[in-house]
């Protein structure tokens, strides 16, 4: 699978928020994303999203997770951006610490 058209979409979309995408090609594409928050002077993970797909429709799924949480949302390629974001969002909005 050649994934030019997800990366065209994915890797603004992650400059655009500061995060790096990891991206591996051998033995099936692979695109991992782990977001990191600020807590006092150190970082800490605020979760994971990675890829799937495409399925038999063409969807891609985006996938995130973190302990005791975790959320999917398939697209089409053309509406890619929208799941990262709501994905991220949604992630990013989960209280972190007690």
């Amino acid at each position: 699978m050649d994934y030019a058209a997800v990366d065209a979409i994915l890797m603004p979309w992650a400059a655009r928020h500061e995060l790096h995408v990891y991206a591996r090609d051998r033995s099936g594409p692979l695109r991992s994303i782990i977001a990191y928050y600020w807590r006092g002077s150190r970082h800490e993970s605020a979760g994971h999203i990675w890829l799937d797909g495409p399925d038999s429709e063409g969807r891609f799924t985006v996938h995130g997770a973190a302990p005791n949480w975790q959320t999917e949302k398939s697209a089409p390629v053309a509406e890619l951006e929208g799941a990262l974001e709501s994905v991220f969002q949604t992630m990013i909005a989960r209280p972190t610490w007690d």
